[in-house]
């Protein structure tokens, strides 16, 4: 490549790099998924900007000693040896492997970013909400629910219990208070205030399948299966349950209806290999179609 063209490209991605960090800098408010991408598309260019600038050559030659002559004008001086085109090929896959890899990263920081600039945007919202009305539902619900879906239950408790103090029947207050207590393993105080839910909500089917879970989770399958079967009626139909349904049934010897249950469950999701396999052994007659099938969905 001539020095005109190495000339060129070196004042092309300056101007790039130059453009970038101009945005950069106009754009970083907008947050710091635009930061990591700008930074990432500043650096690529001026990787290549150094990459593309000329160098002068170097004589390795070294400075003559006080006793001696200086070289003559027929000694020829041993300048670096210039890089091959393999070795720039090299070099240049390198600077892009690289770049390429920054902006992956910086892509997908962004994304991370972005997600949880909305979460928290959605927190400070509500928070803001609750400075002119402390004692708004849907904020309280909102930041509730914000905390527990990162696992920090004590601070969900909290503000559900806002809720209930706001309105002491509220549907949403219990049942979210009622899961809290069942992630934390106190299933007597989730027990005890799903059962307060279902006194004042008696078609709440979401409150019915979660008492069956805190009977179901503690070996308790008769009184799992009472509550699951209060879910079905009233139209909670999910593979899930319908599932552990079966299965309860099937710990009774009531095959009928764990074979009904089971082949419900694959109407929902024909995934679930458990279910092929009960069947392959409740149904022998058809056990090499359902085995077929488990195989299937095995790996």
């Amino acid at each position: 490549m001539s020095q005109n063209n190495n000339n060129n490209l070196v004042k092309r991605y300056t101007l790039l790099a130059v453009g970038s960090a101009f945005l950069l800098a106009l754009l970083a408010p907008l947050g710091s998924y635009i930061i990591w991408i700008l930074g990432g598309t500043t650096l690529y260019f001026v990787f290549l900007a150094i990459y593309y600038s000329p160098r002068k050559p170097k004589a390795t030659f070294s400075a003559p000693q006080a006793d001696q002559k200086p070289p003559t004008a027929q000694t020829t001086p041993k300048f670096s040896t210039p890089l091959s085109a393999q070795q720039k090929r090299r070099l240049i896959f390198i600077i892009f492997g690289f770049s390429a890899l920054v902006i992956l990263m910086s892509i997908f920081m962004a994304l991370a970013g972005l997600v949880q600039s909305d979460n928290e945007a959605l927190t400070d919202t509500d928070r803001q909400t609750l400075l002119s009305d402390p004692d708004n539902l849907d904020a309280l619900t909102n930041i509730g629910n914000q905390f527990f879906n990162v696992g920090q239950y004590d601070s969900a408790l909290y503000y559900y219990n806002q809720v209930l103090r706001v309105d002491a029947q509220n549907s949403s207050g219990l049942y979210n208070k009622a899961l809290v207590y069942y992630r934390m393993q106190d299933y007597n105080q989730s027990v005890n205030t799903l059962k307060k839910c279902i006194s004042f909500y008696p078609e709440y089917a979401e409150a019915h399948a979660l008492l069956g879970d805190n009977f179901y989770v503690q070996n308790n399958y008769s009184e799992a299966l009472v509550w699951y079967r209060n879910a079905y009626n009233q139209g909670a139909r999910s593979a899930e349950i319908l599932h552990i349904m079966g299965f309860l049934y099937e710990q009774q010897q009531n095959t009928t209806e764990a074979i009904r249950l089971y082949k419900e469950t694959l109407q929902q999701d024909s995934s679930l290999v458990h279910a092929y396999e009960r069947l392959a052994v409740l149904e022998p007659g058809q056990a090499k179609k359902y085995n077929t099938l488990a195989e299937k969905w095995r790996y």
